[in-house]
């Protein structure tokens, strides 16, 4: 059978008792006893006894001459003289349960010998100490140019006996066990849009053994807000460009967001940058810079509009995502070509085409050429020809020439 440790004594199984004038009251009262002549004599004695609850058991002790005892065979104290009770403390934590308890006694010289126990409590282990705990990254910037979501969160502790616990926070709980580990939080709040502030969560640690528990607290900054304050005024249009030029445009500045954002487009040629001759596609950009597009005009489109004088524009179309306020289209516009010229012709009499242009050499029968003729209204290369079979055209000196018939 098991004895409950609070009624337990070393007088609980019986067996002999003896009295000693020089014991004191409590080994007279509590002893397993006798006396003999013969010397260096040990006995030992064992109870099965239940450890009502978790800690290191204490007991009070007597022997005559000298003893020592053990739980389950494993050393645990000397006990203290026989005139007077001494307070014992086991070394380690016991976990309720039952155990074998053994007292021995050795008679160094004859005469009178003894030992007395009597459990009377126990000492519970220490709650838990929370050394740190602590997240990373901490603040989560999102600094991937994507808005992040995810931390680490780690502890460490001190703890005389095994630790168990858990980890809380917004819609988020785990069971965690041990003095030290990590555990990842991928639901980190979502940043006010538009507030330029960070949102924040704040996570407990609460750890238990045997003697109790501890916790303690942390708190996250997130900054997550990758979406525009103000990408409704953005502009979308840039128009009367000239042809086959590249161009630095600037689309707008970074306002209302907490994080870098990435700036990029599908089309070709088409790059980013702050106006600094820094250009890349994809580009990340932080609150407060302006965007600067670099691209390339469309050349001229010379279909004729209705009255003739000029071509039509020729419109560029570039999709540009800007973080997380999402696409929006870039109009490039090249500017509508006049590819009409209004000329603007005086008479010049007296003075010969060279060389003839007629049938019967030296006798011409054309003595006129015009003046100098501007072209500085066109603005597409173009073909001249005449409805006069003899003309003929000088072009910056280069000669006379024949023209096209129209």
């Amino acid at each position: 059978m098991a004895y409950q440790d609070y009624s337990w004594t070393s007088r609980s199984a019986g067996g002999t008792q003896y009295y000693e004038p020089n014991w004191s009251s409590f080994m007279n009262n509590y002893n397993i006893g006798g006396r003999d002549n013969g010397s260096n004599a040990t006995r030992t004695y064992s109870w099965n006894v239940y450890f009502n609850n978790y800690g290191k058991q204490k007991f009070w002790t007597a022997v005559d001459d000298y003893g020592y005892v053990w739980i389950n065979g494993a050393y645990q104290f000397s006990m203290g003289g026989f005139n007077s009770q001494t307070s014992r403390t086991t070394p380690g934590y016991f976990a309720p349960g039952t155990y074998t308890i053994s007292a021995s006694t050795v008679n160094s010289g004859g005469g009178p010998w003894g030992v007395a126990l009597d459990w009377y409590g126990y000492d519970p282990p220490p709650p838990p100490s929370i050394n740190s705990f602590y997240a990373s990254p901490n603040p989560q910037y999102s600094s991937g140019g994507s808005p992040a979501y995810n931390s680490t969160l780690t502890w460490s502790a001190t703890s005389q006996t095994s630790v168990s616990g858990n980890i809380t926070g917004p819609n988020y709980s785990v069971n965690i066990s041990g003095t030290s580990g990590s555990v990842d939080v991928n639901n980190l709040p979502q940043s006010t849009v538009g507030s330029n502030s960070p949102a924040q969560a704040s996570y407990t640690i609460t750890l238990y053994n045997n003697g109790g528990s501890g916790s303690t607290s942390t708190t996250i900054s997130v900054y997550n807000d990758n979406i525009l304050s103000n990408f409704n005024t953005w502009t979308n249009s840039f128009g009367n460009l000239e042809p086959n030029t590249q161009y630095a445009l600037s689309l707008g500045t970074i306002q209302g967001v907490d994080m870098p954002i990435v700036v990029s487009s599908g089309a070709a040629a088409t790059n980013f940058g702050t106006n600094n001759g820094v250009w890349g596609n994809p580009r990340t950009f932080t609150n407060g810079q302006t965007v600067f597009m670099q691209t390339t005009t469309l050349p001229f489109n010379t279909v004729v509009d209705t009255n003739g004088l000029f071509g039509n524009n020729n419109t560029k179309t570039v999709p540009v995502t800007v973080g997380g306020s999402g696409v929006y289209n870039v109009s490039v516009v090249t500017k509508a070509p006049r590819i009409s010229e209004d000329f603007d012709i005086s008479d010049v009499v007296n003075q010969l085409p060279n060389p003839d242009i007629d049938v019967i050499p030296g006798s011409p029968n054309t003595y006129i050429t015009t003046g100098n003729i501007s072209i500085d209204d066109i603005e597409v290369a173009a073909e001249v020809k005449t409805n006069q079979a003899d003309a003929q055209i000088n072009v910056n000196g280069s000669g006379w020439q024949n023209m096209r018939e129209i």
